[in-house]
């Protein structure tokens, strides 16, 4: 019995971390890419305050720009971004100071 909730446990952490929606991001100046998880806000600056010079989806995603960095203020000049694993350049956007994302899982 202990054997087979074992079993259990170790394919369902296999299929969380397999089916994970992640960006990832390349800022100018940093040789790593950033890694932000699908469906979280996140702020689209760096600390240096440059926006990602591409975006790299994991599977098909969706993005809605925020004014704020808690995603609680949509900017509504700005349609929504369309990620998927062809590099995005998001560096030319008009995002607010503090403007953040928020991407999930494209149904179309």
């Amino acid at each position: 019995m202990m054997k087979s909730i074992s079993v259990i446990l170790c394919i369902a952490a296999t299929m969380t971390i397999a089916s994970a929606q992640s960006i990832l991001l390349d800022y100018p100046g940093q040789s790593q890419s950033t890694t932000q998880p699908a469906g979280q806000c996140f702020t689209l600056a760096n600390a240096a305050e440059q926006l990602p010079r591409r975006a790299v989806a994991s599977e098909p995603l969706v993005c809605e720009v925020y004014q704020d960095e808690e995603c609680y203020v949509p900017e509504y000049e700005l349609p929504q971004l369309s990620l998927t694993g062809n590099p995005t350049d998001l560096s030319s956007l008009r995002i607010p100071q503090y403007g953040s994302l928020r991407c999930l899982p494209s149904l179309g």
